[in-house]
């Protein structure tokens, strides 16, 4: 069988119609890989959940649901969206190619439903078609029946899985009661196994029949009511070691994930405390280095700052006295030249041939031009000289002032700028400090640790108890099944009942050599299509030998090259998931079926390693149609590459509701 192509319509987070085409493109196999990439909630999952829903209806996960319970699943599957739309659509449909017959042929499974106005499920519509008209060689009330005769659940659990399906048979408590359900499933033992009890339950029948005391058959139907008590006490034990279980293995996990989400914080806490006291601690030394510099301004330099007016006065003074100086020096050197120019005047002979009367008017004038010179000046240099300083010390005086003015001041200033920045800093980050959880926080998670331990061992004490207790009503059970034998065998029975009987056993002896020989083969072959394929793909070949199963209790053992068992507990996790993958992989040759195999996120926690040689072994021989549902975490880039010579279709699911099917993968 191959899947041809799947069309999904309002299921979940797949808004209208969707269509992808699994058609394989080729005639050799070699091409067998259909690839198809999602992001987590972007729809991978509910491809392989629309799958198994097409095909089996209310058995989709294993066991049959009841009426009530498939309804409201299917209420929730229905697209939020199309509901508000008022779009009526809902059906799943997918074309399968029958391949294990000549000629092949290829038949549409399609499964819709009407979701009514109040939000119910009205009916549901299941139909089959062979070339575009409903099948007629099977009645349409069997068409179900017809579905599980090709493709029997239990069968396909072993085709159709996903990371879960591994983690059971890995490291599940019940990964040895899944092996040898999965084995009388896969050879088809159960069907042997309840023939055989059908003929027990006849050879009760015939026995009875010719009981001759009412006495025995009276004790008969009390040992058989206390064999049903003790059925019923063995279910429950059982369910409650089963649930048990799975609280310790989800108590586990909540442990490891506490433990991990201490570890991170309290580091994650200590280093931010730490790296905000350092930058105080730089803050603080900067702070110190600022307040030095205020001290020295303040001792030097701060009473010129703080009388910076009279400062000022006292520049002004200076420079009005300076003036006055130069006003008086300038007074003399005039007057001088006043005389000498006079003298000159005097003695020069060309103008004293001049008329008196006009060599005086020169002379005159001369004065006349000096005295208003004099005059102006006398003016201008009136008032007291107060300092009566030189030139050269009122110049030293105004370098030093205006030194302060314009250096220290504005430094001053710069300084307790900074200096209040950094205060605020300081104070910002003792803020954030005290936000920060200090050692105390720890103590929570410590008590939660220890309350989650409590639970832990008080479930491990109980489940020995409730085994011994399971092992005692067993023994019981079996004592009485053997009591009601030896009833039974005190029976006088007719001659043709006698006929019937010996005819019956020796049936029943013949079907359970039957089964125990089928089961040792396919027990043989089993365990060597799983060492092969565990040995292509583990991580340390020398390792392990070869994988044994116990044809009584069903256990797997890894077997060294020395002899040894290998503890299942010392290899890593990732090798757990591939010899677990190894077990599917096997069980599906084992069922000698031709069914796709579909995964869900097969390499979800699987290293770098393991997950190579997955790409490069496992892939591309699983099966004649591989699907697998990926994760870009899974298969990034370079894994691409390496699987893409045997990649027939890659597709990528968009994270939107519509226009979901992208041809490629990411990485195209």
């Amino acid at each position: 069988m191959k899947i041809n192509t799947i069309t999904i319509c309002n299921f979940k987070n797949f808004r209208g119609e969707h269509t992808i085409d699994m058609t394989l493109n080729n005639k050799d196999n070699e091409n067998n890989i259909i690839l198809i990439g999602g992001v987590n909630g972007s729809g991978k999952t509910t491809i392989l959940e629309s799958i198994r829903l097409c095909m089996f209806g209310k058995r989709f996960n294993g066991s049959i649901l009841s009426n009530k319970d498939y309804e409201n699943y299917l209420i929730s599957a229905k697209n939020k969206s199309s509901i508000r739309d008022n779009d009526k659509r809902f059906f799943i449909q997918i074309e399968v190619e029958i391949d294990n017959t000549f000629p092949t042929y290829s038949i549409t499974l399609k499964r819709d439903w009407v979701l009514s106005n109040n939000g119910k499920i009205n009916n549901e519509n299941f139909t089959i078609f062979r070339d575009g008209v409903p099948l007629e060689i099977i009645p349409e009330e069997y068409w179900e029946d017809y579905i599980i005769s090709l493709f029997p659940p239990y069968i396909t659990n072993h085709f159709f899985f996903d990371g879960e399906r591994i983690k059971e048979l890995a490291v599940g408590n019940n990964a040895d009661e899944i092996l040898r359900e999965s084995i009388r499933d896969l050879t088809g033992l159960k069907l042997y196994e309840t023939l055989a009890d059908d003929l027990s339950t006849l050879k009760s029948k015939i026995r009875r029949r010719n009981i001759d005391r009412f006495e025995i058959q009276t004790e008969i139907r009390e040992k058989e009511g206390e064999i049903l008590t003790i059925k019923n006490e063995l279910n429950k034990i059982e369910n409650d070691i089963e649930e048990k279980s799975s609280n310790i293995t989800e108590l586990n996990n909540r442990k490891k994930g506490i433990e991990e989400n201490l570890r991170r914080k309290a580091g994650a806490f200590a280093e931010e405390r730490e790296k905000n006291e350092n930058t105080i601690f730089k803050l603080k030394e900067e702070l110190n280095g600022l307040n030095n510099e205020i001290k020295y301004i303040c001792e030097d330099s701060l009473p010129f700052i703080i009388a910076s007016k009279t400062c000022e006065n006292l520049l002004e003074q200076l420079e009005v006295e300076k003036k006055r100086k130069e006003l008086i020096a300038s007074e003399h050197i005039l007057k001088e030249i006043n005389q000498k120019f006079i003298k000159r005047i005097e003695s020069n002979k060309r103008l004293s041939k001049l008329p008196e009367k006009e060599f005086k008017v020169i002379k005159n004038e001369i004065k006349n031009i000096f005295s208003e010179m004099f005059i102006k000046h006398s003016n201008e240099s009136e008032g007291p000289l107060i300092h009566d300083l030189t030139n050269t010390e009122m110049a030293k005086i105004e370098n030093f002032l205006k030194k302060i003015e314009i250096n220290i001041k504005r430094r001053f200033n710069k300084i307790l700028k900074r200096r209040e920045e950094k205060l605020i800093q300081i104070r910002k980050i003792k803020d954030r400090l005290k936000n920060i959880p200090d050692e105390g926080f720890v103590k929570d998670y410590i008590d939660e640790l220890s309350s989650i331990r409590t639970e832990i061992e008080v479930l491990e004490r109980d489940i020995p108890l409730l085994k011994s207790k399971n092992q005692n009503l067993n023994e019981k059970k079996i004592e009485l099944e053997n009591a009601i034998k030896e009833l039974e065998e005190k029976i006088v029975c007719i001659e043709e009942d006698h006929r019937k009987l010996e005819l019956s056993t020796g049936i029943e002896d013949s079907l359970q050599e039957f089964i125990d020989r089928v089961i040792s083969s396919n027990i043989e072959e089993l365990a060597r299509i799983i060492t092969s394929m565990y040995r292509k793909l583990a991580n340390k070949e020398d390792m392990v030998k070869e994988i044994k199963i116990d044809a009584i209790t069903f256990s797997t053992s890894l077997v060294d090259f020395e002899g040894k068992v290998v503890n299942k507990e010392s290899i890593s996790t990732g090798e757990k998931e591939i010899y677990a993958l190894c077990v599917l992989w096997g069980l599906a040759k084992v069922s000698n079926k031709k069914l796709p195999i579909v995964m869900d996120s097969p390499l979800a926690k699987l290293d770098k390693s393991h997950v190579g040689k997955i790409i490069d072994d496992f892939f591309p021989n699983a099966g004649d149609q591989v699907i697998i549902l990926s994760h870009d975490r899974e298969i990034d880039q370079e894994l691409y590459q390496r699987l893409k010579p045997h990649i027939n279709k890659a597709y990528t699911l968009s994270p939107e509701e519509e226009n979901k099917i992208n041809k490629g993968y990411f990485f195209d």
